[in-house]
């Protein structure tokens, strides 16, 4: 084997002829020459340089000119690229995927007009009472009375049951008794605040003062002088039968012995009591007053005549009030409002003292007397928990105590409902409730009562939402004044009418196309580059929605009334069966396709 066999090998090798595809007939060429036959069966002529070739190295074959040849080799990738094209856009059309420009067998014409359209949104709920209150009292014992029965209507405030208060009256009297303890307390405490004012025994001119803020005094101090030298005053004795001929307010001369000065004073007092006097004499003291010039002085000693009758003896003048103002309790000096020369009345303010004794004697009276109100508020109060009231106008639905039973506080007496309308609570879904509006009508229909229909009107939006399996709802309150034939408790539909819209452009829904696309009869229709799937004479047109209810969505733009569009027509067909038995039956791809490559009807 060894080198033999390489040379064999390398032989065939040489000559082997290349294949060529014909295009013509499809077939390959070429190859070895026992198999391919002879170069006229083959197409392929030997070139001149295959004469020359020495038997070492045989000459190849010939081939034609290169240039066509390579032409020729292109066909093959063309034609292949021709046909896979070819299966994609052809195919499915022919196998009955899609219908054809001319098919217009899946669709309804729809002229468009312009007309009225209502927008609602539907729910169910069951009816409750407008209002509902369930008794349930604060005390507990026996029913006085209950002079009341189910059904019968009542007003609000009306009494529905007394209840045996005899308890709390007895409580009432001590928390009276108390109270009054407490402010007598209080008054003791005030006054002794009082006590802290130093004030002046009369009326008169502040002569000296001892004290001021800050300072500590203690009982008996000397605080302040006050006197009144205005006036001086003197006593003298007058004989009896002289006496009685005086009256207070009378004039009486006074003289001065020193200085032989007469003045007018008045009579301020007449004693009524006898004095005897040496040699027998019966005599009664009088009191008189003499405006001071300025310059009279205690140690000055005058006389008085009456009538003519002269006095039996006097004493020296004394000014009309002189006193000194003294601390009755120890403590600090608060205030002093008054300085030396100031005029002062009597039991006038000389010096306010402070005592942190008092003052909590007075602060602790004072909520002794709070404590004792209070106590007696919260028991009249309960006193008023033993009459209960209806606490709504309305109709007794249940009773569950009379009179006689012993009631328990926070048992179930009895329920009214007030039943002058009835409400409906409906739960919105969270892509719907900006929808819905305070005073939008609802239509109402119950079971309970066939062929009748109620009117609510929405009164009130929760917007406390509950969410449930990841969607949240938010109630709507409903309510319906007109209530014959409705009950609590009954299951009712309510459809609620978010908007009605007059003389509007409409469409069916199923005309609107995902991305807002409708199908219109359009001059602009041309064959050549019309979209697959569609009628003739359509085009995909970009429009406008508004509002829209369960049939019949609002178009504000891109469509006018006469108008003509095509309605995907839903209802089920058949299809016939292709010759390659691909199916009989359509499928998601059957539809026709919408502008944006989704399927038409979609209106997103």
């Amino acid at each position: 084997m060894g080198s033999t066999d390489k040379e064999e090998k390398k032989k065939k090798k040489k000559s082997r002829k290349p294949q060529e595809f014909d295009v013509e007939t499809g077939e390959l060429g070429g190859g070895d020459e026992s198999d391919s036959g002879t170069p006229a069966e083959t197409g392929f002529a030997p070139s001149p340089e295959a004469d020359q070739a020495t038997e070492s190295e045989p000459a190849p074959p010939h081939f034609a000119p290169e240039e066509p040849r390579r032409k020729r080799r292109r066909w093959p990738i063309v034609l292949i690229i021709v046909l896979v094209l070819a299966a994609l856009l052809i195919g499915p059309r022919l196998l009955g995927f899609r219908h054809t420009a001319a098919d217009t067998s899946g669709y309804d014409m729809y002229t468009i007009e312009r007309g009225d359209i209502t927008v609602t949104l539907s729910g169910s709920g069951t009816l409750e009472p407008a209002d509902a209150y369930t008794l349930r009292p604060l005390v507990s014992g026996d029913i006085l009375s209950a002079p009341f029965e189910e059904g019968d209507n009542v007003q609000k405030d009306t009494v529905l049951y007394k209840v045996d208060s005899s308890d709390v009256a007895n409580s009432i009297e001590q928390a009276e008794n108390t109270l009054a303890d407490a402010q007598r307390s209080y008054s003791h405490a005030v006054e002794g605040r009082e006590d802290l004012k130093m004030k002046s025994g009369g009326s008169g001119v502040v002569v000296d003062l001892n004290v001021k803020i800050g300072d500590t005094v203690t009982t008996g101090q000397t605080l302040a002088t006050v006197r009144d030298s205005e006036y001086m005053t003197f006593t003298a004795m007058f004989q009896k039968s002289i006496t009685e001929e005086m009256a207070v307010g009378d004039s009486i001369d006074v003289n001065l012995s020193e200085t032989f000065e007469n003045f007018t004073g008045t009579v301020t007092d007449v004693s009524p009591f006898d004095t005897v006097l040496t040699g027998s004499i019966v005599a009664r003291e009088i009191t008189i007053e003499v405006k001071n010039p300025g310059a009279f002085m205690t140690t000055q000693h005058p006389g008085a005549t009456y009538n003519g009758a002269a006095d039996i003896s006097s004493t020296n003048f004394a000014y009309k009030y002189e006193g000194v103002v003294t601390a009755t309790l120890s403590g600090i000096v608060d205030d002093v409002p008054v300085v030396v020369g100031t005029s002062v009345n009597k039991n006038q303010t000389i010096a306010m003292l402070h005592s942190d004794s008092v003052e909590q004697q007075i602060e602790n009276a004072a909520s002794a007397v709070r404590d004792a109100r209070l106590a007696l508020s919260n028991q009249t109060t309960r006193l008023d928990d033993y009459t209960i009231r209806s606490p709504i106008s309305g109709t007794i639905v249940e009773k569950d105590y009379k009179e006689g039973d012993t009631l328990e506080s926070g048992a179930s007496m009895c329920t009214v409902f007030d039943l002058s309308y009835l409400t409906l609570t409906l739960k919105v879904d969270e892509l719907d409730i900006k929808k819905v509006a305070v005073g939008q009508p609802v239509a109402i229909t119950a079971d309970a009562s066939e062929n009748a229909q109620y009117a609510g009107v929405v009164t009130k939006i929760n917007i406390n939402g509950t969410t449930l399996n990841g969607v949240t709802s938010y109630p709507v309150t409903i309510r319906i004044e007109n209530t014959e034939g409705l009950l609590p408790g009954m299951n009712v539909d309510a459809t609620i009418t978010i908007s009605s819209l007059e003389d509007v452009v409409t469409i069916p829904v199923g005309a609107l196309q995902r991305g807002n696309f409708v199908l219109l009869k359009s001059d602009a229709y041309n064959p050549d580059t019309a979209e697959p799937g569609i009628p003739e004479g359509f085009v995909y047109t970009e429009v406008t929605p508004g509002p829209s209810n369960d049939t019949s969505v609002v178009i504000t733009d891109g469509l006018s009334a006469g108008d003509v569009i095509a309605v995907l027509d839903t209802t089920p067909s058949s299809y016939n069966t292709d010759i390659f038995m691909m199916g009989n039956g359509p499928s998601d791809e059957s539809a026709p396709e919408g502008p944006d490559g989704g399927p038409a009807g979609d209106a997103g």
